[in-house]
């Protein structure tokens, strides 16, 4: 994993929509309970974000929990620049949400200057509709600078889902099932750990495919921002060389891959890229 300032701990301590002992209602409470979850904020994919039911243009609900405020992690993928706000679409690979930042103060001015497109973000903010049209009020947001974070962000929306759809008894769909999405970071290796593989998903079919935990490394070392960026791609001879993969087996992942649709060639039949901003 990478090293640095993300603390995961202090994240899931405090601030989201993590339960504990000391703050899980009796059963016959539900009301306390539905209060507070509705100024609770709730860390949400934007494929659940998207999903979310309503009953009019301010009551959302998901899993069986009202919603107001949400927590986002995701790539900036365009910004418009107007006179006292900013415009942008954020995309985290699962889907993508249209957000509003006001900027009234100098604070606020500042906070979305050190924010630009292609940057991976995290933003709090209240989810609003408006004929039909569902946008994110953004009232705080920040450049992610740990890639471990939005690893830690696609595990806690996972956490929150199962434990409102199992321990609270909310309803699943298909709609609002967890997403398992292409998560940008790298399953890099580090010296105590060469190859290290990505998180296993215990709702898909790895277990049919041999080679699936070697396709999801070099998925994510190819959804790297970095990687994105690049337009010539990455050599399949430096993808197995910093991966620490064997050639051949890189170069057949990485054809399983093409086949797939989720990668394609570049300059020559040796230099791949990600189709995830393709």
């Amino acid at each position: 994993m990478y090293r640095g300032e993300f603390d995961g701990n202090a994240a899931f301590a405090g601030g989201g929509f993590m339960p504990s002992q000391a703050t899980m209602q009796a059963p016959d409470s539900a009301s306390g309970s539905k209060n507070r979850d509705a100024r609770t904020l709730l860390p949400l994919t934007l494929k659940q974000l998207n999903s979310v039911s309503t009953n009019g243009e301010s009551n959302f609900s998901i899993d069986g929990v009202e919603i107001n405020t949400v927590a986002i992690v995701g790539r900036v993928s365009r910004m418009e620049n107007r006179i006292t706000q900013v415009d942008f679409v954020v995309d985290d690979g699962t889907a993508s949400a249209e957000c509003v930042r006001w900027c009234h103060e100098r604070q606020e001015t500042e906070e979305i200057e050190a924010v630009k497109q292609g940057m991976y973000v995290r933003l709090h903010g209240h989810l609003k509709s408006f004929q039909g049209k569902r946008s994110v009020n953004v009232f705080s947001i920040r450049p992610v600078t740990d890639f471990n974070e939005i690893v830690h962000h696609f595990t806690e929306c996972m956490y929150v889902h199962m434990y409102n759809t199992k321990t609270r008894g909310g309803s699943v769909t298909q709609a609002t099932a967890t997403p398992r999405p292409q998560m940008p970071y790298s399953a890099m290796p580090t010296p105590a750990k060469p190859y290290q593989t990505g998180p296993s998903n215990q709702f898909s079919n790895q277990f049919n495919d041999p080679m699936h935990d070697v396709k999801q490394t070099i998925l994510n070392y190819l959804n790297q921002p970095v990687n994105l960026q690049s337009e010539a791609g990455v050599h399949c001879d430096v993808i197995a060389r910093d991966l620490r993969i064997p050639p051949l087996k890189a170069k057949d992942a990485l054809e399983q891959l093409s086949n797939d649709g989720c990668v394609y060639s570049t300059t020559d039949e040796t230099c791949f890229k990600s189709t995830a901003n393709a």
